[in-house]
């Protein structure tokens, strides 16, 4: 896909979706391999919204961020 306004959408979910399976295949590969716990050192402290109701915080790690990226080439290449 190219660049452009009308693929915005798109481009986010692409991202948010790369990080969220970032994450958990970091859990799965710590799981398996105990010594890449590196992958699940939070790189930030908690981003959020709190809220009356509701709260809403995020952490990033590096398997988040590399999720993002691959989210990213993954959005250029289709």
């Amino acid at each position: 896909m190219t660049f452009d306004r009308s693929h915005m959408g798109y481009f986010v979910a692409f991202i948010l979706v790369g990080a969220i399976f970032g994450s958990a295949l970091g859990s799965l590969a710590v799981r398996f391999a105990p010594s890449l716990s590196v992958l699940q050192l939070p790189l930030t402290g908690p981003i959020g919204v709190s809220l009356e109701i509701i709260d809403f915080h995020v952490r990033l790690n590096l398997s988040s961020l590399i999720g993002m990226a691959l989210g990213v080439l993954i959005f250029w290449k289709v």
